[in-house]
């Protein structure tokens, strides 16, 4: 008697095979979209602790900070640049004073296209979160305010 698998059973273990790669396949791109939104969260949590360490020790906002050109922030700003669904800097506003700053990046989780329907936002007087509403119109250059988050 001679051992081995049939024809019947390879082809068998092959579609198994084949239905689990295509359940991973349909869900590697949600996955994606959550590891970059991950990766701007992340970096604008680490830009906030630079933002303070630079008004600190320069006591005041350098003008390089809002172009993203400061040495401190420069790499962090590319990552959110690289990970963002228009591929854009993250905007900043700063103001006179050391808690007058705001920071947010749109996200890719309901972005369509290049454009964000959800965005991650963190400013001077503690609040970060995340926002479906665009932080344009609170987080600008006279308020310095996240909107409301959720």
């Amino acid at each position: 008697m001679k051992k081995g698998f049939t024809l019947i059973e390879l082809l068998v273990v092959i579609a198994i095979i084949g239905i689990l790669a295509s359940i991973v396949l349909v869900a590697f791109p949600g996955a994606t979209k959550k590891a970059k939104d991950s990766r701007i969260v992340s970096a604008i949590g680490q830009i906030r602790t630079a933002l303070t360490y630079i008004y600190a020790n320069e006591g005041s906002w350098p003008d390089t900070i809002e172009s993203c050109a400061h040495d401190e922030i420069d790499d962090l700003c590319a990552d959110i640049k690289k990970n963002n669904p228009g591929g854009v800097n993250p905007t900043i506003y700063t103001g006179a004073d050391e808690g007058d700053w705001c920071i947010f990046s749109g996200l890719n989780e309901k972005a369509s296209g290049s454009t964000p329907n959800s965005w991650y936002c963190a400013d001077g007087t503690g609040k970060a979160g995340f926002t479906d509403t665009d932080p344009s119109g609170s987080c600008n250059d006279i308020t310095y305010k996240c909107p409301t988050l959720r």
